[in-house]
């Protein structure tokens, strides 16, 4: 639109049959026309980075994996819980036997018979109590369990703090795209605005061919440009809607305006960062809280090396009592209690493989935890210079920016004056576009940079 009349007026200034000039448009108002349409994209009702990381961290998948880990976990503590119950058992049965023909025995010139008991019933309890695993075995597997069950909680947590990472990266990365787009849009229907004034130029032989050409090329690239950042846009936001499941007739509006400045931490030594990170970040808990639970499973494995000391008690009531003599068809109760020592050669054996195995487990482990601490060393380094360089990127965007508006103020005066062309207003236009992407780009990418130092710190996870 400004474009139009700036270029109507050079068309009077070049063609004597027009009565009077047209007056020129200010810069300021197309630099008034953008802010407003800038303005537009953000919404005080949209969504913003954190109301995208709560609702990442309640739909995520791998949070609802862990959610169902800890229910394994916790089934694993109560099993744990419940091996110190005695060993208790009760068996009922019935007996039939085949007659069988009576045998007599001589005895001082008489004979005689035991009765045989066709029908036998029995009712018989057992509890047996490994006293010796009460003190070794036990106390560790119960721990271990619990430390497991910690595990998983840990494991959860950390997928939300994960969740939400991904969330808020995915929510800076649609405000860039809407940006862009919105910017490109914009540089489109300008140099569409010009291309119409300069092939009037060109009819009336007031243009060169060569100059036509080129802002029809320049046409050809914002239109290439504006189509790839509006699927672009379109794919961010399908991104997006996934990760904080928004159903697909909910209109997102950006509700954060990046425009405001952020305050960002200093250089900080790259020792004391990784201190921070060791002991906020939850995946270092969870490897650290792992290990022990680990080391406690080998202590109680322990007890298989060492014969077993146990207690047991029965009490039958049957029909009839084998301990009875002679027998009677009735019912008797009869107990029993005691102590034993078992061992097992084969229990032994079987314990030193799974000692092998719990070793290289909390060996790999360890292995885990030492490149997760090289691999923070280096997300911290890059976190850190990210933030820097946005810093320094936002700084040199606001002076080519400012260099970029005056240019094309510039530009549009001495097209005012007639001593420019349009077509270097348009070089002063793209340059002025490349220059708005740029400082909002260096705005985006402090907000993402101070994302991942935050994640990397683990001061989300507080």
């Amino acid at each position: 639109m400004t474009l139009r009349l700036t270029l109507a007026l050079t068309l009077l200034a070049v063609s004597p049959a027009v009565a009077q000039p047209t007056p020129a448009i200010q810069p300021a108002e197309v630099e008034s026309t953008f802010e407003k349409d800038l303005d537009a994209l953000f919404s005080p009702g949209g969504l913003t980075s954190d109301q995208a990381a709560a609702r990442g961290t309640k739909t995520s998948p791998e949070v609802q994996r862990s959610i169902a880990e800890i229910e394994i976990a916790i089934a694993q503590a109560q099993a744990a819980e419940l091996a110190r119950v005695p060993q208790v058992g009760a068996n009922l049965s019935y007996t039939r036997l085949s007659d069988i023909d009576q045998a007599l025995i001589p005895l001082g010139g008489m004979s005689f018979s035991f009765p045989v008991f066709l029908n036998q019933y029995s009712a018989t309890a057992r509890a047996t109590v490994n006293l010796s695993d009460y003190v070794v075995r036990y106390p560790k597997l119960i721990q271990a369990a619990r430390l497991g069950e910690e595990v998983a909680r840990l494991s959860k947590r950390s997928s939300e703090v994960d969740a939400g990472q991904d969330a808020r990266i995915a929510y800076y990365e649609w405000v860039r795209a809407k940006l862009q787009n919105l910017i490109a849009k914009r540089q489109l229907e300008q140099v569409r605005t010009t291309l119409r004034q300069v092939r009037a130029l060109a009819e009336a032989q007031r243009l060169s061919r060569a100059d036509l050409m080129r802002v029809e090329s320049q046409e050809s690239q914002a239109e290439q440009a504006s189509i790839q950042l509006q699927n672009l846009t379109d794919l961010r936001e399908e991104q997006l809607r996934l990760i904080i499941d928004a159903p697909a007739d909910q209109a997102l509006t950006i509700g954060e305006d990046i425009r405001v400045d952020i305050a960002a931490p200093g250089a900080t030594p790259l020792v004391d960062l990784l201190g921070t990170a060791k002991q906020q970040r939850l995946d270092f808990k969870v490897l650290n809280t792992g290990i022990e639970a680990k080391e406690k499973q080998r202590e109680a494995e322990k007890a298989s090396y060492y014969p077993k000391l146990s207690a047991f008690a029965q009490g039958e009531y049957s029909n009839p009592n084998q301990r009875i003599f002679p027998l009677v068809d009735e019912f008797n109760f009869t107990w029993a209690v005691g102590a034993q020592i078992t061992w097992t050669l084969n229990e032994t054996l079987f314990a030193k493989t799974v000692d092998r195995r719990l070793r290289g487990e909390t060996n790999a482990l360890r292995a885990d935890r030492n490149n997760l601490e090289r691999g923070t060393r280096i997300q911290l380094l890059a976190a850190q210079q990210s933030v820097a360089i946005a810093q320094a990127a936002l700084a040199t965007s606001a002076k080519g920016l400012a260099a970029a508006e005056e240019g094309y103020r510039v530009r549009r005066e001495l097209l005012n004056a007639q001593r420019a062309t349009a077509v270097e207003l348009v070089d002063a236009e793209t340059d002025l576009t490349r220059a708005r992407i740029a400082a909002l780009n260096a705005r985006v990418d402090l907000r993402v940079a101070m994302v991942e130092l935050t994640h990397a710190l683990g001061n989300d996870a507080k």
